[in-house]
């Protein structure tokens, strides 16, 4: 059995081996390097796309990013660089840095800069640059991470280390996407020079696009840098537009007004399918979309009870939800990627609305009950979160469904306000590990189990990959039989390409759900 990325059939196996080849850059220390070659071609023509979310003026700047932030990363991608990143290589690619070691007892770290990195200012990367930005990072997880640092140095101009008080087998989760953006690099002088207002407003970066413009809620456009050490754009000029709604998103495409749209859903994705004109890839992302019960731990709550948890899930047609909003996709009952060596594939719940009935009487609720209020993000989620509400319906259970736009509810998320309630989200991270560590730590966290948190902190405390794993799988199982979070599906990022775009402008990556990387895009001659 294979799953379909892009148009492509990739065998179950060598998806698994491909994402395996990622997590042991972590494993044997990520000592990589490969040969970069420039192209000579100057870069020709304005490629626009029309993308569905809108873009937060923090994501100009990596030290604003927070974790639940994922759609950030078509700025970071576009603008700015990282120390590694997900790269259609691997999920942990040399990017700034070219190598890097770690110590037996995970305590130290220490990255190899790729020499002649130009910023967009001219200014050249430095250590300096690295250990700035490290230290100015200050969203998700940066507490976390500073408080572990014994020191930190610039060796030499290209060589930085990393000594933590304490082992850090982690540190690399905090690297990927949606972990943190703290390995990502910044110009010292020239944020000194202009302050942080100032960087938000006029950013630089090490990225294959100079900033431009920046239209809040409307675009943001990029130049080609000339000299991106990767290799020169092939196109000169990206503009992203921010188009919320679908069918206007499908009009534009077909006006020629965008050349790329995001996320065809329901009717629309059946209607691009069929216009010869245009080309649908289906990029498979990382993303998985769980509803999280935020009032499980008050006992005075329905949700508290693991049965109503269950019947909340069996009354969820996961499949019907899958082939109208995200076709390509499949149910599932786990929250880690396939290929994640250290992730429990457990069956999705089944269909059963009668079985729900049945657990919601022996719960005492034979006539269902009030649920609290329900937080599905507005845009393209709101007909999926409506859908299930519809489902819950049917079984007894009733909700006060509030609907924000997607700045307000990650703002909610990250503050921790959803307190009573259910929500919609998605979990994006690498690794099995930094998807409970989204789930379990600080204000992303509304509680936990005192027998599930003791396995936790032992698994963050452990050095032995065995032991590790074996505690990180018994972490899955006991979440799984306390029926915590409900697991609905695989996301789908289908997108509509006009004629001008050349090939594939996707990789078989599962982490870069996006068309990326942007300097590999071509526009037809």
């Amino acid at each position: 059995m294979g799953i379909i990325l892009h148009r492509e059939v990739i065998t179950m196996k060598e998806l698994k081996k491909g994402l395996l080849l990622g997590f042991l850059f972590i494993v044997f220390a990520g000592v990589l390097n490969f040969e970069v070659g420039k192209i000579s071609a100057a870069p020709m023509g304005t490629l626009k796309m029309g993308i569905h979310p809108s873009l937060s003026a923090d994501w100009l700047d990596p030290a604003l990013v927070g974790s639940i932030g994922v759609t950030a990363y078509f700025t970071l991608y576009l603008i700015h660089d990282a120390l590694v990143k997900a790269m259609p290589d691997g999920l942990y690619a040399p990017c700034l840095a070219e190598s890097w070691t770690v110590s037996p007892d995970y305590r130290v770290y220490e990255f190899k800069l790729r020499q002649g990195v130009k910023f967009h200012n001219g200014d050249t990367m430095t250590a300096e640059d690295v250990l700035f930005s490290f230290w100015r990072y200050k969203s998700s997880y940066a507490e976390l991470i500073h408080g572990k640092v014994e020191k930190a140095e610039a060796v030499d101009p290209t060589l930085v280390r990393l000594r933590f008080k304490e082992p850090f087998p982690d540190f690399f989760e905090y690297l990927t996407i949606q972990g943190s953006t703290i390995g990502w690099v910044v110009p010292k002088k020239y944020v000194e020079k202009v302050g942080a207002a100032g960087f938000k407003k006029n950013p630089v970066g090490a990225g294959p696009y100079k900033f431009v413009e920046f239209v809040p809620g409307v675009r943001l456009v990029g130049e080609a840098f000339g000299d991106y050490w990767r290799n020169v754009p092939h196109i000169k000029r990206i503009e992203l537009h921010t188009i919320p709604e679908t069918a206007t998103r499908l009009t534009m495409l077909r006006r020629g007004e965008v050349d790329i749209a995001t996320f065809m859903t329901d009717v629309f994705y059946e209607d691009a399918k069929k216009d010869p004109k245009l080309r649908l890839l289906h990029p498979v992302s990382p993303a998985k979309i769980i509803l999280s019960f935020a009032s499980q731990w008050d006992p005075k709550s329905p949700w508290s009870d693991p049965r109503v948890r269950l019947a909340a899930s069996l009354a969820v047609d996961r499949k019907t939800l899958a082939d109208i909003h995200h076709p390509g996709t499949h149910p599932i009952g786990s929250l880690g990627l396939e290929g994640d060596p250290s992730a429990v594939q457990f069956p999705p719940d089944p269909y059963d609305p009668d079985g729900a009935r049945r657990l919601l009487a022996e719960a005492g609720y034979p006539k269902g009950f009030h649920g609290g209020k329900f937080y599905p993000y507005n845009g393209p989620y709101r007909a999926y979160g409506e859908q299930i509400t519809t489902y819950w319906k049917a079984v007894g259970i009733s909700f006060d469904t509030i609907l924000l736009e997607r700045p307000a509810w990650l703002a909610m998320r990250r503050a921790g306000k959803f307190e009573g309630g259910i929500f919609l989200e998605t979990i994006s991270a690498s690794t099995i590990a930094g998807r409970l560590e989204h789930l379990f730590t600080g204000s992303r966290s509304y509680g936990n189990y005192p027998e599930i948190q003791k396995l936790w902190e032992q698994y963050k405390r452990e050095v032995t990959s065995q032991v590790r794993n074996d505690l990180i799988k018994s972490i899955q199982t006991m979440v799984r039989e306390k029926h915590m979070f409900i697991p609905l599906n695989q996301l789908c990022s289908r997108t509509a390409f006009g004629p001008r775009v050349k090939g594939n402008p996707y990789r078989i990556q599962p982490m870069l759900w996006f068309p990326a990387p942007f300097e590999d895009i071509e526009l037809e001659k």
